[in-house]
């Protein structure tokens, strides 16, 4: 059975020949560099550097070698971008190992040894301090105003640290000439080969409210400025439907998953009520989504960490077709739970590996038995793409990711 056929079942809640595998498909189910490194060295792969696509997060692209000895399944539409050497350049990582990052990063390092990460125009959007593995937003745009402006600044709206682009959003599809070249590159991925397809869009609401006000503002406008809240979230809709527009009639017809983002939820529980969620983000999410269902095939993937248990039935009728990453180690997301509460109406994409507590600090006997035993409540019944919790971190052992993957093909045949 061909990738694409096996995940689009998994996606109808079909069984498959087996369970589909994703590593790197989004920016919440790859790997860090500095593991991508180790697990290459681990596994004798010598030829060129990884590619260090998403600069915030330090996360490779899987290549091909790793994607065929894994038998991974979906693939980031990123990778149909930046083909060519010269598009990179060289980069050294905190262990001192080698990668390749993108030319068009507007990167410098200060006299400390701080990594600064800046927009076009030379504002500072980033820092990583020289010991950290990430880059930490440290410019909000409206933080120091006392509430949410009346009118809003295109470019302010883009002033926040995830604005700065992983591929293909280095290219501004709104010009003709990237516009080809953004939907040419997604159809000859599409055409050549036989994965399902990812593209990130994030049209992110709760979370880009975070980036623009701080989150101690944002949490604190949503309950005392509501009027303010849905001003704000309504520019964002606006602008997230004529950029929806223009994906879907370009790239619409060659990708099966188009992924959102919103992290909704905490340890313990969703960051508001369902209350407020159904009176504020609901309607809005399901504006997008509806367009989406309504104008192509693609499935609407949302990556949300945390507890959204009680979102969960609020997001379903909103239009929702698959969770990510499925965060089981927080409050009423165990997966027998969640599985028997929801596994006929949602694709659990995730799940399927606790990186928190076992990834990074069990045996590859105990990471293959964790797998397991997700795997058998997750999988039966189709509607699971079997991914860790979140990324693979730069501590996680070569042979852990090794036991990982490799239990996820030999448990997940049906």
């Amino acid at each position: 059975m061909k990738s694409r056929e096996r995940v689009k079942l998994a996606l109808e809640h079909k069984e498959a020949d087996r369970i589909p595998i994703d590593l790197g498909a989004m920016r919440s189910t790859g790997i860090a560099t500095i593991a991508y490194n180790n697990l290459r060295k681990k596994l004798k792969i010598t030829k060129g550097l990884a590619r260090m696509y998403d600069f915030i997060q330090q996360l490779a692209y899987p290549e091909k070698e790793i994607r065929d000895l894994f038998h991974i399944d979906v693939i980031d539409a990123g990778q149909a971008f930046l083909n060519d050497d010269s598009d990179w350049r060289e980069w050294t990582l905190n262990d001192n190992s080698k990668c390749l990052i993108p030319k068009y990063l507007n990167v410098e390092i200060d006299s400390e040894g701080t990594v600064l990460l800046k927009n076009s125009d030379n504002v500072i959007l980033g820092k990583k301090p020289k010991s950290s593995l990430y880059v930490d937003q440290c410019y909000w745009v409206y933080k120091d105003l006392p509430g949410i402006p009346d009118t809003f600044n295109e470019k302010d709206l883009v002033k926040q640290l995830w604005a700065i682009p992983s591929p293909p959003w280095h290219l501004d599809i709104f010009n003709d000439n990237d516009y080809k070249i953004f939907i040419n590159n997604i159809k000859k991925l599409h055409d050549e080969t036989d994965y399902a397809i990812m593209l990130a869009v994030g049209c992110n609401l709760f979370e880009t409210g975070n980036f623009l006000r701080g989150m101690e503002n944002f949490l604190v406008d949503i309950y005392l400025d509501k009027a303010g809240t849905q001003r704000l979230l309504d520019k964002l809709v606006e602008k997230n439907m004529k950029f929806l527009d223009r994906v879907l009639k370009g790239a619409g017809e060659y990708v099966d998953l188009l992924q959102f983002g919103d992290d909704l939820g905490s340890q313990n529980g969703p960051f508001m009520s369902p209350d407020i969620f159904k009176e504020i983000f609901k309607p809005r999410y399901k504006k997008m989504w509806d367009f989406v269902h309504d104008n192509s095939s693609c499935k609407v993937f949302l990556h949300s960490c945390g507890s959204v248990y009680e979102l969960l039935p609020h997001l379903i009728d909103a239009g929702l077709d698959v969770l990510n990453p499925v965060q089981t180690t927080t409050a009423n997301m165990e997966p027998e739970r969640l599985k028997k509460e929801f596994g006929k109406y949602v694709t659990f994409w995730g799940g399927g590996c606790n990186t928190q507590y076992v990834l990074a600090a069990k045996s590859p006997e105990e990471v293959k038995e964790d797998v397991k035993r997700r795997i058998e409540i997750f999988g039966k019944d189709g509607g699971f793409v079997f991914n860790q919790i979140h990324n693979v971190l730069a501590n996680v052992p070569p042979e852990n990711v090794i036991a990982m993957l490799e239990a996820a093909y030999e448990y997940g045949k049906y």
